[in-house]
């Protein structure tokens, strides 16, 4: 990669979602589904409620047997049966005749109604219905939410609990999902350690990776499977080597080692490696360096700066839309929305300045306020800790 022409945030996002690919289907079992993509249409295979049933505690009847019922003057019918939810309906009703039903309780065929029990002297072997109100009402009627043969979710539906609510009511108990994505994450840096060396930390002599936490983070609320591929030093050879033994990932993402100093190796090892260049620079601030390319075997690879805070901004605008887009989901991108800007911004002529920043809405309903966080630069990670959002100022 040695011509390095710079894209602008819209060209470069637009570049790297359009090269990645959107993941195989499988089945997984309903409780692990959550935050999958239903990868078909999903019809219901059952009418949703499945028999017409009562929706409060009451008797049910033939509405012309009650019409005219009130305290003055009552109307009396047999019972015939109880009836509770699970149960079992033994024969239809007749005139002159009603059944003790419970809420969600099978209604017998031939009624039309469920007198709730407030309206009757509630008898066990003859009923005085006192009021005639719920003439007609008080049923759930079979298919009255869903019709057998419906669609119940689209395809692209991201499954939530609502969703899984409703595939658990049609016993939809492996949908079919677009699997999630296994990324990569690779830090890099002589001067970096994990936590399990914390006492090197507190004492000064080298500094937390704190991209690969934040990546691993960023990455699962994505919805990617995050894999860790560790620390590595800022030495071509171990690179090369760390890269070439992550064949099970699909999107490769690298921290760390992309600009142009004495002792950055990730472009010329993955030039090296064969990858086909995509995007090469980015007209952003921070993370001017954010480069993404093609292995290849195919897959995507996604050089962020090592700066954890260009790292956490450039991944939101290019490595989230990427995950999401193999992921399935048909929105990739973060809403946008206009805002007023409380502190003043000298623009760039040249980049887009990506900003963090506190919202706060009027309570008008007006535009939001954005205010910025602190200091804005790159190296103040107490400025993506506090932010709502990023504001860009063009």
């Amino acid at each position: 990669m040695t011509t390095q022409t710079r894209h602008s945030v819209a060209e470069a996002a637009r570049a790297i979602v359009a090269s990645v690919a959107v993941q195989p289907h499988l089945r997984v079992p309903l409780a692990d589904a959550l935050g999958h993509v239903l990868a078909e249409d999903m019809m219901a295979p059952i009418p949703l409620p499945p028999w017409t049933n009562a929706a409060m505690d009451g008797f049910a009847v033939r509405a012309d047997d009650v019409r005219g019922a009130s305290t003055a003057v009552p109307v009396r019918l047999r019972v015939v049966d109880v009836v509770a939810a699970g149960d079992q309906l033994r024969r239809a009703l007749q005139q002159g005749e009603a059944v003790r039903v419970y809420t969600g309780a099978p209604v017998p065929e031939g009624a039309d109604s469920v007198i709730r029990q407030e309206d009757s002297d509630r008898g066990a072997v003859e009923v005085a219905i006192t009021n005639d109100r719920d003439a007609g009402a008080n049923l759930r009627p079979a298919g009255g939410d869903l019709a057998r043969g419906a669609l119940a979710l689209a395809a692209g539906t991201v499954i939530g609990p609502h969703q899984l609510a409703l595939l658990a009511a049609l016993a939809v108990a492996h949908p079919l999902v677009v699997r999630r994505p296994r990324v990569g994450i690779l830090a890099g840096g002589d001067e970096l350690v994990t936590l399990d060396r914390r006492e090197e930390i507190l004492s000064g002599e080298r500094l937390s990776d704190v991209n690969g936490p934040a990546l691993l983070a960023l990455v699962q609320q994505a919805g990617g499977v995050p894999v860790s591929l560790g620390l590595v030093r800022d030495d071509p050879v171990a690179l090369r080597a760390t890269v070439e033994a992550a064949q099970d990932v699909d999107l490769l993402i690298t921290a760390g080692g992309v600009s142009v100093g004495d002792r950055d190796y990730v472009r010329e090892v993955m030039a090296a490696l064969g990858v086909r260049p995509v995007v090469q620079r980015v007209k952003i601030r921070p993370g001017g360096p954010t480069a993404f390319g093609v292995l290849p075997d195919g897959r995507g690879w996604l050089a962020l700066p090592g700066n954890p805070v260009s790292a956490m901004v450039t991944f939101e605008l290019f490595g989230r839309p990427a995950i999401r887009k193999m992921a399935g989901h048909a929105n990739v991108y973060r809403r946008m929305m206009r805002v007023v800007l409380d502190d003043a911004v000298r623009r760039d002529p040249v980049l887009d300045l990506y900003s963090r920043v506190v919202l706060t809405w009027p309570d008008d309903g007006g535009i939001p306020h954005a205010r910025l966080t602190g200091p804005q630069g790159s190296g103040m990670l107490t400025s993506m800790a506090k932010a709502d959002g990023l504001v860009v100022v063009e």
